[in-house]
């Protein structure tokens, strides 16, 4: 009976591949707080890059102690077979590596204090499937997608029974998308145990300090890009009322209303599910439903998973940045349009997880058409017989014009298995967003599959 229950539960997280994370949701937040110790190792990983294989060598470390942490790691990768025209350094390193102060600052993983929740939680490193309140504005923002292009953000909670704060950056060397979201809870200034007090009530405003307007390749035979830059702008209200909360079963309904300056106005009505087991084991269902009504020239959830390359080539058919897509053929009074949102998540804290997201939105193309645009999201996350991790998250999205960028999807998962608490051997995937430049042109962004197999060794203390 108990082999059946793990071949079924295998099956599961097999099936989980197919299923429908750009959910706001984190496996690893439960228990995150409960990890403690020093932990120090190397990594040796042959990796397969697009037509090129490299060998890369990592040591790092962890350090976690109550409420304070950080990582630090020092990645050296040697070219086996430059199959791309890598630039290199002593002919066996990639030049990029090591050229831009981005490279240095990733040196720190990650610095922390506190936890995602609590009064007062700061966290410097990788930003990965961060959402700031709702979604609606900030949504599943990825900062792994260009390769050669490590980034390291900030996100800043305050979080209290009055107000509170939520602060985001998405890098430091330096950043473009930075703001943050204010909320407050009314009733708590008169009492904090009347049922009012559900209510809360926020307001976000976020900026791209640095969004590309123009992108033109170099005149007179020269190599790079001249990009014009134009502040992009979004401010957003929300309400949110916290209508059930049950011992098994919550419900929270929500609305966003959000507008971008000098382009249209859109409106987000939801509803957040919470469904609790009992039982010994932590199992629950999350889920959330959204419908939404914008102008033409509004976009949902904006600083999306594919943001970073969006933000300069959004358009295969018209080669335009976002902002200036937006400004030149969304609009022109078209009537209003529509869409929806619906994720789902099964939780087993600590042991499994699996869920996904659909999204569809009715967007006017740059022929003035209304056509429609999907999201796809899935996501799995396991420990199984105290040694076998899986991590896995895939999103897809179509904007109904062929071109590399929307056809080809962003996943990330590794596969590891522990053989005892000293070693370890895994496998890795991803697919990374590089930029090609080119002699009196904007260049274009080429699609790389990566790979990487190997083993690891480490000491925890």
């Amino acid at each position: 009976m108990k082999n059946l229950r793990r071949i079924f539960l295998f099956c599961l997280i097999l099936a989980s591949f197919s299923a429908a994370i750009a959910v706001d949701f984190d496996p690893d937040e439960a228990y995150g707080r409960f990890k403690k110790g020093i932990s120090v190792g190397g990594a040796l990983y042959p990796t397969y890059q697009s037509k090129s294989l490299l060998l890369e060598l990592d040591l790092y470390g962890s350090f976690e102690f109550s409420m304070l942490g950080f990582g630090v790691g020092l990645p050296v990768r040697f070219i086996l077979k430059n199959g791309d025209d890598i630039p290199t350094t002593a002919e066996i390193f990639p030049k990029e590596d090591w050229d831009d102060a981005r490279d240095w600052v990733s040196i720190l993983n990650y610095f922390h204090y506190g936890h995602s929740g609590d009064m007062f939680y700061f966290y410097f490193g990788e930003q990965r499937n961060r959402y700031v309140g709702n979604g609606s504005i900030v949504g599943a923002y990825y900062g792994d997608l260009r390769l050669y292009h490590p980034q390291r953000g900030v996100n800043l909670e305050v979080n209290t029974d009055y107000a509170g704060i939520d602060f985001f950056m998405d890098d430091v060397t330096p950043p473009n998308i930075i703001g943050g979201r204010f909320y407050l809870k009314p009733i708590s200034f008169f009492s904090k145990e009347n049922y009012g007090n559900n209510l809360e009530i926020g307001a976000s405003y976020f900026a791209d300090i640095f969004a590309p307007d123009m992108i033109t390749g170099k005149s007179f035979n020269g190599y790079g890009r001249e990009i014009s830059d134009s502040k992009f702008q979004i401010f957003g209200f929300d309400l949110s009322f916290r209508l059930l909360s049950m011992k098994y079963y919550q419900l929270t309904l929500y609305t966003d209303m959000n507008k971008i300056v000098d382009a249209g106005f859109g409106m987000h009505f939801g509803a957040k599910h919470k469904l609790m087991f009992p039982g010994s084991t932590d199992i629950q269902i999350l889920s959330r439903w959204e419908a939404r009504a914008m102008e033409s020239d509004y976009i949902p959830s904006y600083f999306n998973t594919f943001y970073d390359i969006e933000r300069e080539y959004y358009s295969p058919w018209t080669d335009t940045t976002k902002s200036q897509y937006l400004a030149n053929y969304a609009g022109r009074g078209k009537s209003w349009t529509g869409g929806y949102y619906l994720d789902l998540v099964f939780d087993i804290t600590g042991t499994f997880s699996i869920g996904g997201s659909f999204e569809h939105n009715k967007l006017y193309n740059y022929e003035a058409k209304k056509y429609n645009n999907y999201q796809v999201n899935i996501f799995t996350n396991a420990f199984l017989f105290d040694s076998l991790a899986i991590d896995f998250v895939m999103t897809f999205q179509s904007l109904e014009q062929p071109g590399t960028l929307h056809k080809k999807p962003y996943y990330s998962g590794s596969i590891t298995y522990y053989i005892n608490k000293y070693f370890n051997v895994g496998f890795r995937a991803a697919s990374k967003w590089y930029l090609v430049e080119e002699r009196d042109y904007a260049g274009s962004y080429s699609y790389f599959n990566c790979f990487s197999i190997g083993g690891f060794a480490g000491v925890r203390f």
